[in-house]
């Protein structure tokens, strides 16, 4: 497979994509077609009498209320989230400048021979980026009913884990280390700037760790948060497109198909929202 060079601007423009895909998929409109479910089967009063309890009116609101809450709770981490990885962001890029400019410095060293150069520019090359494999999730179907596969989150996971965070960050952090180390072993390098001495590069590089565990941990956040709302939304037996389903289905048998009853909530969609967005073209950040 043909390697990739991604660049930070690269992946800030991709998570913004995949960002806008997810929005565009939005479970607002799924949350507000189960409020007119609910209200459509509340009309019906006591005609409304499915003998399986999970489809009772009392039940399926209590089902609403959980999914809006854990929709809610995933609203309030992206925030944060983004916060984190734009302050992680700031200070990588401030990291590329530092090492472009200490670059400089050890080329207009006196003594410098062009084979140190070379050197010091091939290092350099892996601080600016690092070669990344996209990588392609395969959703895994399971056979367990208690279980439902999230492949938009398992496909978020190892996107952002294993490109961004893993080889992207920790990867140029690490590349980081390797310059300055490279640096610091040659005589001739004496900067004119403080901020490019061997001390104050390796307190910069120091300074990012914090930044990453922020920014991981806030992702982590983030992606428990979606994997509870995806569950409450999917899962195979209690999850509320199954269990709204079935109620559309109940009033089906009881009223009819070209009853009015069922007339007035056939066209209420509760669609799998991962299966559609995983049915879109790959995208990875």
């Amino acid at each position: 497979m043909k390697k990739i060079i991604k660049t930070a601007a690269m992946i800030s423009a991709e998570i913004a994509a995949v960002n806008k895909l997810i929005k565009h998929h939005s479970f607002i409109g799924y949350l507000g077609n189960g409020d007119k479910l609910i209200a459509a089967l509340g009309v019906l009063g006591i005609d409304y009498d499915p003998s399986n309890p999970n489809i009772s009116l009392a039940n399926l609101t209590l089902v609403q209320k959980k999914i809006l809450d854990d929709n809610n709770n995933v609203t309030s981490t992206i925030n944060p989230e983004k916060e984190t990885q734009l302050a992680r962001q700031a200070a990588y890029e401030l990291m590329s400048a530092l090492t472009t400019d200490a670059l400089n410095a050890f080329k207009a060293s006196e003594g410098v021979t062009p084979a140190q150069v070379k050197i010091a520019i091939s290092l350099a090359k892996g601080v600016f980026s690092i070669r990344i494999i996209p990588i392609k999730s395969t959703p895994v179907q399971s056979t367990d009913p208690t279980t439902v596969t999230i492949s938009l989150d398992a496909e978020i996971n190892a996107i952002r884990h294993n490109s961004v965070s893993e080889q992207q960050f920790s990867g140029r952090a690490g590349n980081f280390f390797k310059f300055i180390t490279y640096l610091k072993g040659q005589i001739a390098y004496i900067p004119n700037e403080l901020r490019l001495t061997i001390v104050n590069l390796m307190e910069y590089y120091n300074s990012l760790s914090p930044l990453n565990v922020a920014a991981e941990a806030a992702i982590f956040t983030t992606n428990l948060a979606r994997k509870k709302r995806n569950l409450s939304f999917f899962e195979n037996t209690s999850g509320s497109r199954f269990l709204y389903t079935q109620a559309k289905k109940y009033v089906a048998s009881r009223f009819g198909v070209k009853s009015a009853e069922y007339k007035e909530i056939k066209s209420l969609p509760f669609p799998n929202l991962i299966r559609k967005i995983n049915r879109t073209p790959e995208t990875s950040y």
